[in-house]
């Protein structure tokens, strides 16, 4: 519920909000916020009936359009939006969003500005690692919510509000929307990223169908395999979502990314770099892969013990997602052709 209301108060808040949203060609059936094992997140009123939420194209802000007028967020003039639907929107991000949310923000970027250097050092490149300032602090909160519409990041009012989870995905037409019968939680997948990745671009411990490499360099019998961590393009072909792009050049191969174990088809991972490495006329040993899976290995164990020395809450949280991360690596039994 927002900070400093009462339970029949903030009830009153959100039904208020929910009529005026509704007003404004937003559909809202059968949802309701409050706490649950994930924090706050969006929940189906009865779970016998299906829930329906759509947010039209015209609540849909562009992050880029975001601006502050001291604590309070505000939509700039050069949005495409109306009077209405502003006062709409800054009300929604003062009273369920920002206003009441970004506390936590804040405290995850000043534990890791606190933490041990040498597990600032391990997590080297993660937006996390800012300076927490209030600038940093509304940069992470925001981005953290935006969702990608026809190429663009928005924010989403209510919709935003569903924690991350495999149950259902977001519908994208007219607008974003979710729908679908939920027995608990209404929980929504954010996007295709491993437990790493969840958690430099969320901030929290997420257990994943599929781990991808660390970047790394590892000389082989060929040449030398540089892997990079591109993420946006494990999904460019439908029909092989985990082939990276591949480049060889005078002894050195370079992969976009690469995927070193699936919960659901562990004998993929190794398949995949047999059929990259056979594709290049590189040498395909299995130490290459064993090679690359030993030095993610070593990171993620000096980034659990690096937590040892962290604030336990901290410590609690990079742990578990080391450990997540470990545990979908070790999906790896096996190779089949690709």
């Amino acid at each position: 519920m927002p900070r400093g209301f009462d339970a029949v108060t903030a009830s009153r808040l959100w039904d208020d909000m929910l009529d005026e949203f509704r007003a404004l060609g937003g559909t809202a059936e059968n949802i309701c916020v409050k706490e649950g094992r994930f924090g706050r997140g969006l929940f189906p009123i009865d779970s016998s009936v299906p829930i329906a939420v759509h947010v039209p194209e015209s609540l849909l802000v562009p992050l880029k359009y975001l601006e502050w007028d001291g604590d309070a967020v505000r939509i700039g003039a050069d949005a495409a939006t109306g009077p209405r639907e502003k006062a709409f929107f800054e009300s929604y991000q003062r009273d369920f969003s920002w206003g009441v949310a970004r506390h936590e923000t804040a405290e995850l970027l000043r534990m890791l500005h606190e933490a041990p250097p040498q597990l600032r050092e391990l997590l080297k490149g993660s937006p996390w690692l800012s300076d927490p300032t209030p600038e940093a602090t509304r940069e992470r909160f925001f981005a953290a919510r935006g969702i990608v519409y026809q190429g663009k990041p928005v924010i989403v009012p209510i919709v935003e509000l569903a924690n991350h989870g495999h149950l259902t995905a977001y519908r994208k037409q007219g607008g974003v929307g979710l729908s679908g019968k939920f027995d608990g939680e209404i929980l929504v997948r954010y996007r295709a990223y491993d437990p790493l990745q969840m958690f430099n671009h969320w901030g929290f411990a997420s257990p994943e169908p599929f781990a991808l490499s660390l970047p790394a360099h590892l000389q082989t019998k060929s040449g030398l395999l540089q892997i990079r961590l591109e993420p946006q393009n494990i999904q460019a072909s439908a029909q092989n979502p985990f082939l990276p792009k591949v480049t060889v050049e005078k002894g050195r191969m370079t992969l976009s990314f690469l995927m070193l174990g699936h919960k659901s088809y562990p004998r993929l991972a190794r398949g995949i770099f047999y059929r990259i490495m056979r594709d290049a006329g590189w040498a395909v040993p299995e130490e290459a892969f064993d090679g690359v899976q030993h030095l993610n290995r070593i990171a993620l164990y000096k980034i659990i013990d690096a937590c040892e020395a962290a604030a336990p809450e901290l410590g609690k949280l990079v742990r578990k997602v080391a450990l997540y991360q470990l545990e979908t690596m070790s999906h790896s039994v096996g190779a089949r052709d690709v």
